[in-house]
């Protein structure tokens, strides 16, 4: 390599243990993903919650969202962890408050800021995990996950997306993991996974 030569390449990716690896458990066969709402081009990590429905084998992507910053009663915009998964229209709850995401920015690098149709009615606290809500009062989850992806995938629309599940972990380090993972989700996932 000659002098003051300079080579704009990205790192190798290193895997990182979310999880104590010989208590990994796949589950057979893939699995057919639902990309409503997802975005082209993104990645869903290792460890993305999912709801699947084991007769017909298709799988709906567990849409949370964690407060990069704490928020008042009184905002309308809220600064959340980088994720692919919040939508326009989408309501977000934490079990007692909803709100309707209106617009989202992603041209941070540290973080998405999302606009809210009204404000949000109740004090957040930081890293606070919101979860897709079924109406817009955000009491009850719109999904709910009983598996989690057992690899990374690029989503894509114009195709059938087949995914491949993890259906047991132990000792999963959640301070890792790229998507949150709500408490009702924990309920969900049962024993077959444990959290540290």
């Amino acid at each position: 390599m000659g002098a003051g030569t300079k080579y704009n390449l990205t790192p190798e990716y290193k895997p990182e243990e979310l999880y104590r690896v010989e208590t990994g458990v796949r589950k057979s066969g893939p699995w057919k993903l639902d990309t409503t709402n997802l975005i082209a081009g993104s990645i869903l990590p290792v460890f993305t919650p999912v709801e699947a429905d084991l007769k017909k084998r298709t799988v709906v992507v567990v849409r949370n969202a964690q407060l990069y910053e704490a928020a008042k009663a009184t905002d309308t915009v809220i600064k959340i962890k980088k994720t692919p998964l919040v939508y326009v229209g989408m309501s977000l709850g934490d079990g007692e408050h909803g709100m309707t995401v209106k617009s989202v920015d992603r041209s941070n690098k540290d973080y998405d800021e999302v606009t809210l149709e009204e404000a949000t009615g109740a004090a957040l606290d930081k890293e606070l995990v919101l979860f897709e809500a079924k109406a817009e009062d955000g009491k009850e989850k719109k999904n709910t996950a009983n598996f989690v992806m057992y690899d990374a995938k690029k989503v894509e629309t114009d195709s059938p997306m087949l995914i491949t599940l993890l259906m047991q972990a132990y000792e999963v380090k959640e301070a890792k993991l790229h998507v949150p993972i709500h408490e009702f989700d924990k309920a969900g996932l049962t024993s077959r996974f444990q959290f540290e």
